[in-house]
């Protein structure tokens, strides 16, 4: 006669190591943290007004207009653009997030030698904001988030948040990854410059009160190898 399962269950804990079913619990939390970290991480959209169609590039800003878009951010909730900064990369936000201004800023475009298929998740772009010079590369400054401006492509970024290779669309949230520093663009709070960063900054106050901040500040690692494992 098979003893009941609830027996079973209570067998299999006695006889199974001490630290089995704490470890499972464990590699529970950490995946359960990556994932959190990865949708922080996740926190910027193309087009969100545009949802649905592919993210083509093109050879420069002269390209297809319809290939432009804007880029909206989950933590500030309004779009990133070209703007003055006395100090730091000439990158700021929208007054607002109406209809008419992300008409207005959508001026970021995509190029990489391919520009006959849309876009994947995983792939080599440079990353550009209207007329030259247009793209954004790292580089080091010593006020602001380590960005310039460059005439020439930069192919240092990559769009991750869906499967490595499926097609990004507008309206995905997705993460902005430079390839050079490996880290994701951010939103960032300065008291100086533009309002993104990466999450290295020795600038992070030691007290955030945002939670998702926070959480963001001491597990974006995770959440980027996870983004990166989506295959």
């Amino acid at each position: 006669m098979q003893p009941p399962a609830r027996s079973l269950q209570t067998q299999a804990r006695a006889t199974a190591p001490a630290g089995t079913f704490a470890s499972t619990r464990a590699v529970r939390s950490k995946i359960s943290d990556a994932e959190r970290a990865a949708s922080y991480v996740k926190q910027w959209k193309f087009d969100p007004k545009k949802p649905h169609h592919p993210l083509r590039a093109k050879t420069d800003f002269n390209g297809p207009t319809n290939r432009n878009v804007n880029l909206k951010n989950s933590m500030e909730r309004r779009f990133l653009q070209w703007e003055h900064q006395t100090w730091g990369i000439n990158l700021g936000w929208t007054d607002d997030a109406s209809p008419a201004t992300a008409a207005r800023v959508s001026r970021w475009f995509f190029t990489r030698k391919d520009t006959t298929h849309p876009i994947r998740y995983g792939d080599k772009i440079a990353l550009g904001y209207g007329s030259a010079p247009s793209y954004i590369y790292y580089a080091h400054r010593t006020v602001g988030i380590d960005l310039d401006w460059s005439y020439t492509p930069r192919f240092e970024w990559k769009l991750l948040g869906g499967k490595i290779g499926t097609q990004v669309r507008s309206g995905d949230w997705l993460a902005i990854y430079n390839t050079e520093t490996k880290q994701p663009l951010i939103y960032f709070d300065r008291t100086v410059g533009g309002d993104i960063g990466w999450p290295d900054s020795e600038t992070w106050p030691d007290r955030i009160a945002d939670v998702a901040m926070r959480f963001l500040r001491d597990h974006w690692k995770e959440g980027v190898a996870y983004l990166i494992s989506l295959a």
